[in-house]
């Protein structure tokens, strides 16, 4: 085995010392995103090192590169008796292994190396590899979490149409590994040029509603960024999303918008409630792209449905009261 400080093998796995065997807790698949936002190869490799030579465990690891090679090395890890599988990555990491994975009776831990890792935020997940190491390895406390579906995909934070779409698709993969979330703000300043009012046909559980929206937002998680920075009442556990937009396009209108956001405001001046539902369709004289969790993902017409506990996440002791 290599070293911890070192580059350790794709297929790198560490074997019990311990005679007999594993409970099911104590083995774990991970899955590592090189390309994560905050990977730093030297201490996320010295730290997935201490682990795999860790008293009593087994792991395997699995650098990925692409989506087929993925799905069939998930099918196989699971094939072996894998019930615990650790995403080293971000937000959109996370949801694609568990998009590969949601059919399966497993649980998910999340070592956060992503530009803003808001899932691990929700979850009370340690920012440091270390520490969230340390939780994956004592915790048997799991907690599920609803997920929005697109088609076979799983996203857990939001989904909309509008700036933040047309800014994300225009936004490149080197931006977000150099630039992290500047990048972000430099995509919504770019995407200001596309940004106008359009009429769409919102049908929320079978209710059809015309808004007129610069930015339409399908909201799971409630939070924006950081999990203090609340855009809606939407829990990521109440199985429904929140639909909400922003009316006009421009920037005063979404300075008020950010501000409804940033001070919690109860009566909102520009960041409207349109309604609370498990099934959402987003329709458009034009086509408009749409984004998830900061990815883009597809076109409108699109449909959008809210996956109920849709994946098991490992998270703190039930005890544990620490922040």
């Amino acid at each position: 085995m290599s070293s911890p400080g070192s580059e350790l093998t794709r297929s790198a796995q560490a074997r019990p010392r311990l005679g007999g065997v594993l409970p099911e807790r104590r083995r774990f698949f991970f899955v590592v995103n090189k390309q994560s936002g905050n990977y730093l190869k030297w201490l996320v490799q010295h730290r997935l090192g201490e682990f795999l030579t860790t008293e009593g465990v087994a792991a395997e690891i699995h650098y990925l590169k692409d989506e087929t090679t993925l799905q069939r090395t998930l099918n196989r890890a699971y094939s072996e008796g894998y019930r615990r599988f650790i995403v080293v990555g971000g937000d959109g990491t996370v949801s694609l292994v568990a998009s590969h994975l949601r059919h399966e009776d497993c649980s998910l831990g999340i070592v956060p190396v992503g530009t803003s890792n808001m899932i691990a935020q929700l979850l009370k997940i340690p920012m440091l590899p270390g520490r969230a190491l340390e939780l994956i390895l004592e915790s048997d406390s799991t907690r599920a979490f609803d997920a929005i579906s697109l088609g076979e995909h799983l996203f857990f934070l939001n989904a909309s149409v509008g700036l933040s779409s047309f800014s994300i698709a225009g936004l490149r993969s080197s931006e977000k590994t150099y630039l992290k979330l500047l990048a972000y703000v430099l995509a919504v300043a770019r995407g200001m040029r596309k940004a106008r009012s359009r009429r769409y046909r919102v049908t929320v559980d079978e209710t059809t509603t015309s808004i007129e929206a610069a930015e339409l937002f399908v909201d799971n998680a409630g939070s924006l960024v950081m999990p203090r920075v609340r855009t809606s009442p939407a829990r990521l556990d109440d199985g429904k999303a929140e639909i909400c937009y922003v009316r006009k396009a421009d920037p005063v209108e979404f300075g008020k918008a950010i501000l409804d956001v940033l001070l919690v405001r109860r009566n909102r001046q520009s960041f409207k409630h349109v309604a609370s539902g498990s099934n959402v369709r987003i329709e458009c004289e034009e086509v408009v792209p749409v984004q998830a969790d900061g990815d883009s993902v597809s076109t409108t017409p699109v449909d959008i449905s809210i996956v109920p506990a849709a994946t098991r996440f490992i998270v703190r002791q039930a005890t544990d009261t620490s922040s």
